[in-house]
């Protein structure tokens, strides 16, 4: 099995520059680069990722929990994740707690034994006994999308309130003057933050607030359809809709189709979450994009500036990324 000095003879470099190259460190002539990556390729060289864990006192692995593996917005971002931090050497292990707050404990027990380096929490906004023993061991922890009460990390987000607000402001520029909202459960971060924008774009515009425009669900695709369903039993006068998550919106636009409600023409619609799938709906509504893929880069960056000077920097950061509103022809 060759070692890095067999590298280091083959690229006739010095041993320090083989492992600056192998960790990213320090500042390599492209052309010294290149001659240590084709004897790596020759003699087919590995990293121990296992002896270089021992010898650093870390595993080298990263812990993310996200609420559910088919949740496209968090396994988007989480691939962003794992792009970013595996060129430092890191590897990720995913665990999904399903909204149940033992099996939320029990997942990061888990990780906690497998002596991962440093976590990365989506949707989650209250601390926990496991994530407080994380924090006493200097773990980083990084949430994603809703800050968690009591305890301080670095956090990644978007302006829920104010996107939430642009949207709903979209549907009463177009002449809309009856909006409802599926809206989510108002105990997560969230669902606040999206309603409240709601609330406060009708208010501003001289609309009232009607409690009987306002159904909450649980971000699934039946919480959609019986979402439509309801609100149209309690207001069949309202005239557009404004939906907070992806799934809720698949729902709706079944619901819709099923009463053979036509969206632009029957009923305006704005939507929280725009995938490629938006794409396919017809006609086109207008919809609030996440940058994904800034997110992820954000929460790598944040994570490796933790694992490399987390003691010299205990200032933590809430990041914003701006979303973008996507115009669709239903709200013309």
């Amino acid at each position: 099995m060759s070692t890095i000095k067999d590298v280091a003879k083959l690229a006739k470099v010095s041993v320090g520059s083989v492992s600056k190259y192998l960790n990213h460190a320090g500042n390599l002539k492209s052309s010294t680069s290149s001659r240590i990556q084709d004897a790596l390729d020759e003699l087919d060289y590995h990293p121990n990722i296992i002896a270089k864990g021992l010898k650093s006192n870390k595993s080298m692995s990263i812990g993310i929990l996200i609420n559910s593996l088919s949740d496209v917005f968090a396994i988007s971002i989480v691939s962003e994740i794992e792009s970013y931090v595996e060129a430092f050497g890191y590897s990720i292990i995913i665990c999904d707690y399903k909204g149940d707050t033992q099996r939320f404990e029990e997942k990061l027990e888990f990780l906690a034994n497998r002596t991962i380096d440093a976590i990365v929490i989506f949707h989650q906004d209250k601390s926990t006994p496991m994530l407080q023993k994380f924090r006493k061991q200097n773990i980083p922890i990084i949430a994603i999308d809703s800050p968690i009460q009591d305890l301080e990390t670095d956090v990644i987000l978007v302006d829920n309130y104010e996107a939430s607000k642009a949207a709903v402001n979209q549907l009463i520029k177009s002449g809309y003057q009856n909006i409802g909202i599926i809206a989510g459960n108002q105990k997560h971060y969230i669902a606040r933050e999206r309603q409240n924008g709601y609330r406060d774009a009708l208010l501003e515009n001289g609309f009232p607030i009607n409690q009987d425009q306002i159904w909450q669900g649980d971000y699934t695709i039946d919480a959609g359809l019986e979402g439509v369903n309801q609100l149209l039993i309690q207001q069949p006068n309202i005239d557009a809709l404004f939906v907070i998550n992806y799934y809720m919106t698949v729902g709706a636009i079944l619901a819709l189709r099923q009463k053979k409600i036509t969206i632009g023409h029957d009923i305006g619609m704005a939507v929280f979450d725009h995938f490629l799938m938006n794409d396919l709906f017809y006609p086109e509504v207008t919809s609030v994009k996440q940058p994904i893929s800034e997110m992820g880069k954000k929460a790598g960056e944040c994570l490796i500036n933790r694992l490399s000077k987390f003691e010299k920097s205990p200032k933590y950061e809430t990041i914003y990324c701006s979303t973008e509103i996507i115009t669709g022809t239903a709200t013309h």
